[in-house]
């Protein structure tokens, strides 16, 4: 899944980074990393800290998903990296994450809720397993609890320990070096990009 997200940031990347005459060439990569990490790294931070309400919210939000609190993180997160990273000029890299990370978050979320063949590795528990080290986790089921959760409009409700859930997950993660760190996530992402 993270695999597929990478991608789909290099596709929309083209247009707002590679084709953008404000983004020195030899950091159009390294933008589209930060973006790429900006993503996956603050769904990856909502997981570890079990804000599982803001996670779900965003994927139950298709039409206004940067209203979200996450959405509105990873954004942040976006322009202040290639700003104090990268050196992009302030109002350049606002244009960029005001452009890249909505059309990123949206498509993240409609293909993950869709139900077409093509869209058919885009889920929440294959996302949550890629950000996590693996779908299933020292025996613990995130498919089938994310399914729970999902299921019929339950807002986590009839008796399911979410907070529970999120302590098992990152204590499984932690028996898992390098799985979920954001080190470990960042050098897969600047691999995917080439650094």
């Amino acid at each position: 899944m993270l695999d597929q997200l990478l991608q789909m940031v290099k596709e929309y990347g083209e247009n707002e980074v590679v084709q953008n005459p404000a983004v020195p060439n030899e950091q159009n990569n390294a933008v589209m990393s930060e973006a790429s990490y900006a993503v996956a790294g603050t769904l990856q931070q909502a997981i570890a800290n079990g804000n599982v309400q803001e996670l779900m919210g965003l994927f139950q939000q298709e039409e206004n998903v940067m209203s979200n609190p996450l959405a509105q993180q990873a954004q942040g997160s976006f322009v202040e990296n290639i700003t104090s990273k990268l050196g992009i000029d302030g109002n350049t890299a606002k244009g960029i994450a005001g452009s890249l990370l909505p059309m990123i978050m949206q498509t993240l979320v409609k293909r993950t809720n869709s139900t077409a063949p093509e869209d058919s590795g885009f889920n929440i528990s294959s996302l949550i397993g890629s950000l996590t080290g693996g779908g299933q986790q020292g025996g613990l089921d995130i498919g089938n609890i994310i399914s729970q959760f999902t299921g019929g409009g339950n807002s986590g409700g009839g008796g399911l320990d979410l907070n529970n859930i999120i302590n098992q997950v990152k204590g499984n993660n932690e028996q898992q070096p390098g799985n979920s760190g954001a080190g470990g996530l960042m050098d897969m992402i600047q691999g995917f990009f080439g650094k």
